[in-house]
């Protein structure tokens, strides 16, 4: 296997296990911690395999738009690690030997913190790296484009719904300390709930990282 489709394959497995691992009430907390371990490392593979985006950070210039990016991965690195660290020391099944209890009360407003916002800037993330697969889409099928772009914001603007609907926005700004999930919903509508809010800031994205107002002049210039 190439490092390319190793380095894709790590990519998709990372943002399927999202949902999984905010799903942590429904889910046991003791395969939460599984697969919040799997996620530290598939984190560490994913950099692994992106060495050269650390010795880039060294060269070319830095428009709006990289520094934008920039900035963005390295809030979301640190939050990738922070967030394994502070669910270690709260461990109740599988770091039991890690036992540092005065710090188990903040590690677990931190955790609840970072999760969600790493799971926001986590989805932006993965929008960023599709602006080349809807370029290509849109060259060699427009209406194609345009059918996937309008069920994409279809189901992200029920993701809109869905995020003030469960609060997250108050997870994030620390109006709720604590994280409520309904044990009696449905696995299925919860997931669904979380992959709708998931398209959503994965458009935010692609969104902030297309050039459209290029696109508009080059199409501008093909007509003249």
């Amino acid at each position: 296997m190439n490092k390319k489709n190793l380095r894709l394959i790590v990519d998709i497995v990372m943002t399927v296990m999202l949902p999984l691992l905010m799903a942590y009430s429904l889910i046991g907390e003791q395969n939460h911690e599984i697969l919040g371990s799997l996620m530290l490392v598939l984190c560490i593979l994913h950099h692994v395999l992106n060495l050269k985006w650390y010795s880039a950070l060294f060269h070319g210039k830095y428009g709006i738009k990289r520094i934008i990016r920039t900035a963005l991965d390295m809030i979301l690195l640190v939050i990738m690690f922070a967030l394994p660290i502070s669910g270690i020391l709260m461990s109740k099944h599988l770091y039991t030997f890690i036992n540092v209890p005065s710090a188990a009360s903040t590690s677990r407003e931190l955790h609840l913190l970072l999760s969600y916002w790493g799971f926001v800037l986590m989805c932006i993330h993965a929008g960023t790296h599709l602006v080349p697969a809807g370029k290509k889409l849109l060259r060699k099928n427009k209406t194609a484009w345009i059918a996937v772009h309008a069920a994409w914001c279809a189901i992200a603007g029920y993701g809109a719904y869905v995020f003030v609907r469960r609060s997250m926005h108050e997870y994030m700004f620390r109006k709720t300390m604590f994280a409520f999930i309904d044990t009696s919903e449905s696995k299925i509508v919860f997931f669904l709930d979380f992959t709708a809010v998931m398209l959503l800031f994965i458009l935010v994205g692609y969104i902030l990282f297309t050039d459209f107002r290029k696109r508009k002049t080059n199409t501008t210039k093909e007509k003249t």
